[in-house]
């Protein structure tokens, strides 16, 4: 029982000092403090009992560690919950391990804080670039090759919602792509192959 709630308080310890998650998961984020609550005053009391059959006579050790453990399988279930459905309002968050997109949706107000994860979103994407203001402006392939988008995309208009400026990037990609192709074709009968290229 201890080195479950160990191991599970050890990876989500992390996750809800984040101020963005615990905004967005306010539930489960008062669940977690009690948990942090008891753990910490268990492994105070463990401290000061240097001798392992004191720990052992400690009052109440197993139930406390008991009830963390039940208190720590919901908030897992509440974190994979919200997860699934910040997947489900952009797909492409599937292709993202748990970890990697935790990452993400804790650092909601740095968009730039995407940046490494862009490759696994956007096949061929490999990254994104930003003006002064915080908006995305251009994209980036691996070779270096820049395109400016045909319109900005403001994450700080999506207030946090990471899911939703990303999705709104993906549709402006797709319309730059269209308008680079367009220009292609519309260019191709009035220049010299190499320099169209």
């Amino acid at each position: 029982a201890w080195l479950k709630v160990q191991g599970t308080w050890l990876y989500l310890e992390p996750i809800f000092t984040s101020e963005d998650i615990v905004r967005q998961m306010p539930e489960e984020a008062d669940q977690f403090k009690v948990v942090d609550g008891g753990w910490r005053l268990t492994m105070k009391q463990v401290n000061e009992t240097p001798r392992c059959l004191d720990v052992y006579e400690i009052d109440g050790l197993l139930q406390r560690l008991e009830e963390a453990n039940d208190l720590l399988e919901v908030i897992q279930k509440g974190l994979s919950n919200y997860l699934t459905v910040k997947r489900i309002h952009f797909p492409r968050f599937f292709f993202l391990s748990d970890d990697e997109l935790l990452e993400i949706l804790a650092e909601t107000k740095d968009p730039t804080k995407v940046q490494p994860f862009l490759k696994k979103c956007f096949d061929g994407l490999n990254g994104i670039e930003f003006n002064e203001a915080g908006d995305v402006i251009a994209m980036r392939s691996a070779e270096k090759e820049v395109v400016q988008l045909v319109e900005v995309v403001s994450p700080a208009e999506a207030q946090g919602a990471v899911e939703k400026w990303l999705l709104q990037l993906e549709s402006i990609m797709r319309d730059t792509v269209k308008d680079v192709v367009q220009r292609g074709i519309e260019d191709y009968p009035t220049k010299e192959r190499i320099s169209w290229v």
